[in-house]
């Protein structure tokens, strides 16, 4: 669940990203009525408290059709940001059981593929290959920063406050955009969509020379915090599966996707992930 200080330092109804998990921490109170569309779950998952909430809060996303969807900055994204969401939940709810978080990820799928509103009203398309994407947490991080960065820009001349710690939190993503920038290579727009979309001209590099704090009295630039910091999903990095571990059940997991295209559970939408 969301935490009261994201990684960026401010209040999480500061930044886009952070308005939107914080939104969907209240959202998801109430889901009595969403747990007979999961009915339909893997016996050994029902059994599993955890994952039916889960698998209801998945339902109840995409029939609500929430409001903060058509928020500026979040309009384009919230699929995305959702999708990763969901599934670093469904990674931590299955850390210490004998449960591959992407073969549930793929019943989640499947449960929807049987709602008729599915198959006839759809409009956020959530990617069947989330499972197999390598250092997912970072990805996601990459993306967050990349739906935050025009936010950033506006809002750091209101304090100096602001400008020290966006200046510490945008230097903290510089090699998080050159290793992406690295794997999406030479294909970029091809092997990540979602991050090229939106990250074109969110260069960190490029934002800090911009944060200029000293003309709003701050002299110097900060030093770099060493702190951990829990990110704004409250998971650190490593509850993201490994590479490894991705490549050993990959192969499972995309077996289900196939057979679950042959039923038509994947739906229309504007934007992916992959």
């Amino acid at each position: 669940m969301p935490t009261p200080l994201s990684e960026s330092g401010f209040s999480y109804n500061e930044l886009p990203s952070e308005k939107f998990y914080d939104w969907l921490d209240s959202y998801f109170i109430s889901l009595s009525q969403y747990y007979s569309d999961c009915s339909s779950l893997n016996d050994n998952y029902k059994k599993n408290h955890g994952i039916k909430k889960l698998c209801a809060k998945f339902v109840k996303y995409i029939k609500s059709k929430p409001s903060i969807t058509n928020i500026k900055h979040l309009k384009d994204h919230h699929c995305n940001l959702f999708n990763y969401w969901i599934y670093e939940q469904l990674v931590n709810e299955c850390k210490d059981k004998s449960i591959k978080p992407a073969l549930v990820f793929g019943n989640f799928l499947l449960v929807l593929s049987g709602l008729e509103y599915y198959q006839k009203e759809n409009t956020c398309e959530l990617d069947n290959k989330v499972a197999t994407i390598p250092d997912i947490t970072d990805r996601r991080k990459l993306y967050e920063y990349c739906v935050d960065c025009k936010t950033i820009l506006d809002n750091y001349k209101h304090s100096k406050e602001k400008c020290q710690k966006y200046y510490t939190y945008v230097k903290k993503k510089i090699e998080l955009y050159k290793k992406f920038h690295k794997l999406c290579s030479p294909d970029y727009e091809s092997k990540c969509p979602d991050l090229y979309k939106i990250c074109d001209n969110c260069d960190p590099s490029v934002l800090l020379d911009k944060l200029n704090c000293v003309s709003i009295g701050v002299e110097g630039k900060p030093q770099q915090e060493d702190a951990t910091h829990t990110d704004s999903l409250g998971t650190r990095s490593n509850s993201s599966p490994s590479i490894e571990s991705v490549s050993k059940f990959g192969h499972a997991f995309l077996g289900v996707v196939v057979a679950s295209m042959s039923s038509g559970f994947l739906y229309k939408g504007k934007n992916s992930i992959i």
